[in-house]
């Protein structure tokens, strides 16, 4: 009969001038479910259904009844013979040893209270006898390396139709491993949904309620069984904690619902995807199309490089296992672009305010299909540096996971990924936030920043990226160098491909630019995995320098020795600026003529190779020095040695430490039979004050030619500011125990 809505057969009989219906479904594990109805006027305590297997043998002639041999063909032509088509095939499960067939029997008098009945049926034998010889056929949409594509599967299991042969079992179970490089891709996971099992209705005949968003693509799939081929569309299901990409194919069509689940599992060291599909539901087919959409969302990218790539399958029906299938097709595309590596770089602060505080941005940029990024290396211009003070360090254990306190954080990043025009950027509305924090010592270095990434996309969360930097600080010009650790290349099997990486240190009022507004550059040195570097580099530049003073302030003075000619004063020299004046570049101090240098208490000078390994003597130790800064928390002090130089005197060289190392190094020299020191190398840092006290008496440097209460020496000084501006001033020296002793005298009379 034309069956009714809902069921794909209905069959029908008569007696007793009574129909009776018999209407099948396709049960969720692919068996059949047949009702009939009976009439409640239909006295009935016994009844026997034969069905044929093949409806038009000969064999059934006389069994058709005189209603039926009165319609055409029902007794002969087409619709019976030996070549006709089966009605019913035998199942082709040989390993279950007790199949059987279950009956609900239910009645007028008590509604809903069922009798059940099992018949044992079998068990089934001959399975080795039976073939299936499958056959699969992959093919790209596009054939582009490194590009997204949709991709056709095509399964086809040729049928044996034949009422004198033996059917074609089922497909079981199915396992399709795809060629290496063939990955999925970040960039489909851009509005993507999940569609949960209650919205799949898995183990029901209920149709899918599942979002158009989880459709990743479409199937067609031709049966023997009906005329009409069944559609339906693959949908994605949420992760769990052992699975990361998990599918159903849902086919409808003539009454016929089936929902197949499966999984495609990404290797976590390569990507490489295999496809596995276990106990699908025993209903034959003779070709089964699975189109997986394309686009630049597509949910596969093609390998990154060119030729012949492998696809090997393993295929078992419910009667036992196929022979290996393999096949290949090629990628043939844009094929030189997987040896180029050729990313740029962008960097620079929001505002080019000489002196401000400002957001700092640096971007890497990696043309789509080149050699992936593995290492950042920046290097920023000198002058612009970071306040620390406040700012609370993440320590090692929380930096490992990325667990930093708030207080700690300094900017946050973004990072777009995957193939094609349209990258996945991170982070999403709605997911986890990104961070960059500020943490202590880090491979060398004396800070580190910590940059915390969730890898959170669409339906997918495949946990957090941590990725530490370590921040060197050049003790010279305080310029500051950032490297990376290796970037993740790949995370629970899905291969990241870094397109675009943005950090941005915006915590307010923690990154200070220079106060030299000569141009400059951001350079860096990036690395592919496979070792490949690229140098790119931006301008910087800051303007309005002129607007900022330059009116330091340097007070000298000589003590603790006896102020007559011989005697040997300790010098401290205290320098102080304003908060608004740019930073200093060179300071030259010429002391006065009253004091030489005394060779004779030279002892000891450290070399340049001593000073590069911190194993000065502590003979070459001649005084101490002290520098405040508004970026620390903390002074940096240090002992003021001699050193050895390529002039004809030694330098002098304070080494600072504290919360960051720094060199201070000065040339002394001779002018006019004066002691000259010239510090030519100040970092653009802004410094309140400085003091530099050198040592007196047996070992001091410094000799006096004269009486210096007499004398009243003066010091001439000249600074050069890092905004061009220059200012030279004289200042008297003070002299300490000048009229010491008559005073006190006038004190005693008195």
């Amino acid at each position: 009969m034309v069956p009714g809505p809902g069921a794909p057969a209905e069959l029908v009989f008569n007696f007793d001038a009574l129909e009776f219906h018999l209407r099948t479904k396709v049960r969720p594990d692919g068996g059949l479910t047949s009702t009939i109805v009976l009439p409640n006027n239909a006295a009935i305590y016994e009844s026997a259904l034969t069905l044929w297997g093949v409806p038009g043998a000969s064999a059934h002639d006389a069994q058709r009844g005189e209603f039926c041999s009165e319609l055409s063909g029902c007794a002969g032509g087409g619709n019976k013979g030996t070549g006709d088509t089966p009605f019913l095939t035998l199942p082709a499960d040989c390993t279950d040893t007790s199949p059987e067939i279950q009956m609900d029997i239910d009645s007028w008098e008590h509604i809903g209270d069922y009798t059940h009945a099992v018949e044992p049926v079998g068990p089934w034998t001959g399975c080795g006898k039976l073939t299936f010889e499958p056959r699969l056929q992959a093919t790209p949409e596009s054939t582009t390396a490194g590009e997204p594509s949709g991709y056709n599967f095509e399964l086809e299991i040729p049928q044996d139709k034949g009422a004198l042969g033996l059917g074609t079992p089922a497909l079981r179970s199915s396992r399709i491993v795809l060629p290496p490089g063939l990955t999925i891709s970040p960039p489909s996971a851009n509005g993507l949904e999940a569609c949960g099992d209650v919205q799949l209705g898995l183990g029901t005949v209920e149709p899918p309620a599942c979002p158009a968003a989880s459709k990743l693509g479409s199937i067609e799939l031709d049966t023997p069984l009906l005329a009409d081929p069944l559609s339906g569309e693959i949908y994605l299901r949420p992760q769990t904690p052992q699975n990361l990409v998990r599918i159903t194919l849902a086919v409808h069509g003539s009454d016929v619902l089936l929902k197949i689940p499966g999984m495609v599992t990404p290797d976590p060291e390569t990507g490489r995807l295999v496809a596995t599909f276990e106990n699908t539901p025993p209903q034959p087919f003779g070709s089964l199309r699975l189109h997986f959409y394309g686009g630049q969302r597509a949910a596969l990218v093609n390998p990154p490089d060119c030729g012949k790539k492998a696809v090997h399958a393993d295929f078992a029906s419910w009667a036992g296992p196929a022979p290996a299938w393999d096949g290949s097709f090629s990628i043939d595309g844009n094929c030189t672009a997987a040896s180029q590596f050729t990313p740029s770089l962008e960097a620079g602060t929001a505002s080019s305010v000489a002196g401000a505080s400002s957001p700092f941005t640096l971007r890497v940029v990696r043309p789509d299909g080149q050699q992936n990024l593995e290492k950042i290396e920046a290097t920023l211009p000198a002058g612009l540096l970071a306040k620390l003070k406040g700012v609370a360090v993440c320590g090692d254990a929380e930096a490992a996971s990325g667990n930093c306190p708030p207080t700690s954080q300094v900017g946050v990043t973004t990072v777009g990924v995957g193939a094609g025009t349209a990258p996945l950027y991170v982070p999403q509305p709605g997911k986890a936030a990104t961070a960059v924090y500020l943490a202590g010592p880090y491979r060398g270095a004396p800070y580190s920043l910590v940059v915390k990434v969730p890898a959170q996309a669409g339906p997918f969360d495949l946990g957090t990226v941590t990725v530490r930097n370590a921040l060197y600080i050049d003790p010279t010009t305080t310029q500051v160098t950032a490297k990376s650790d290796p970037l993740p290349q790949i995370l629970q099997g899905v291969p990241i491909s870094y397109r675009d990486v943005r950090v941005e240190i915006n915590r307010a009022d923690f990154i200070v630019s220079p106060t030299n507004c000569d141009p400059m550059r951001v350079t860096s040195r990036l690395v592919s995995p496979s070792g490949t570097t690229a140098t790119p580099s931006d301008r910087f530049q800051v303007a309005n320098c002129a607007s900022l003073g330059l009116e330091p302030k340097l007070a000298i003075k000589l003590s603790g020795a006896p102020t007559r000619r011989g005697g040997h004063p300790k010098l401290t020299a205290t320098l102080t600026t304003k908060q608004a004046d740019a930073n200093l570049k060179r300071v030259q101090v010429t002391l006065p003529e009253t004091e030489y240098l005394e060779n004779a208490h030279i002892r000891t000078v450290c070399t340049r190779v001593q000073y590069a390994a911190n194993q000065c003597p502590k003979k070459s130790i001649y005084g101490y020095a002290k520098a405040w800064t508004p970026l620390l928390d903390k002074p940096l002090e240090g002992p003021v040695y001699l050193r050895s130089s390529s002039h004809k005197l030694p330098d002098l060289v304070a080494s600072l430490s504290g919360q960051i190392h720094v060199d201070l190094d000065g040339r002394i020299s001779s002018f006019k039979s004066r002691i000259r020191n010239t510090f030519d190398a100040v970092p653009d840092a802004p410094v309140s004050k400085f003091v530099l006290t050198m040592q007196g008496g047996g070992k001091g440097l410094l000799v006096n030619n004269t009486n210096l209460c007499t004398a009243k020496p003066v010091v001439n000084v000249e600074f050069d500011g890092q905004n061009g501006k220059v200012h030279k001033a004289q200042s008297p020296v003070s002299v300490g125990g000048c009229g010491g002793a008559k005073a006190k005298q006038g004190k005693k009379k008195r």
